[in-house]
């Protein structure tokens, strides 16, 4: 490889630049010249002060979109708590019938008193009735909790007697008494005994004639913490 003569090079650029004076030095290629380099230099300067602001631009841009989505998120969420608490405040005055319809633990005495009010108004008499062995409060229930309540029910066995309608009318309106009653089975026997019109062909239904019934009722409640739906069927203490 041959040595570098920097002596030829240059003689060969001094010889290229004065070449090229003659044109640079005219107005027209000056002014071109100029606005040439003018343009590069704020293109240049311009593009790297630009650069930051545009990627800021570009940034809050994709935030606000974000922030966007994300208010409208919670503007919902807002709403349909709105919608809940004016739910809640429509059911609120009926939460304590609710909670006689179903309550939170067995309350047998509760429920009797009921049905022996109902049997004074349809003017039938009481002849038997026996509850099972079942917890009277949360307290007694201990330790056989689970996260979530349960519907649990007992049975209660009773036998009325009245007339014909009165009887009637004591097991149709059982259906609106306030705490849940359901009837599970019922046997008409009418009795020997007659009121002084009935005759002795009357039939159970024929006016004045007395029948007695043996029902069988469940009654439900709420059980917080039941391990499993069961339904109290044990031998009960008889309280008539």
């Amino acid at each position: 490889m041959a040595p570098f003569d920097y002596k030829k090079e240059y003689d060969r650029y001094k010889r290229y630049y004065l070449s090229m004076e003659p044109v640079l030095t005219k107005p027209v290629n000056q002014a071109y010249t100029a606005i040439i380099f003018s343009f590069l230099a704020v293109s240049l300067f311009g593009w790297y002060a630009i650069r930051p602001t545009v990627q800021t631009i570009v940034t809050l841009k994709r935030e606000i979109a974000d922030k966007t989505v994300l208010n409208k998120q919670m503007e919902d969420k807002i709403s349909a708590l709105i919608e809940a608490q004016a739910t809640f405040g429509d059911v609120e005055q009926n939460l304590g019938v609710i909670t006689q319809a179903l309550p939170t633990s067995s309350d047998p005495v509760t429920a009797i008193a009921q049905l022996q009010g109902l049997a004074q108004e349809s003017n039938v008499t009481i002849t038997a009735l026996s509850l099972p062995s079942l917890p009277l409060s949360q307290k007694q229930i201990g330790k056989q909790q689970s996260p979530s309540p349960t519907i649990v029910s007992f049975v209660v066995p009773m036998s009325v007697t009245g007339t014909y309608a009165d009887v009637k009318n004591f097991l149709q309106s059982i259906g609106n008494l306030r705490r849940i009653i359901q009837i599970n089975s019922m046997v008409f026997a009418p009795r020997t005994e007659r009121m002084s019109q009935a005759t002795e062909s009357a039939t159970p239904q024929a006016t004045g004639t007395m029948v007695t019934v043996d029902l069988k009722l469940t009654v439900y409640y709420m059980e917080s913490g039941a391990l499993q739906p069961k339904t109290s069927q044990q031998e009960g203490e008889s309280l008539l």
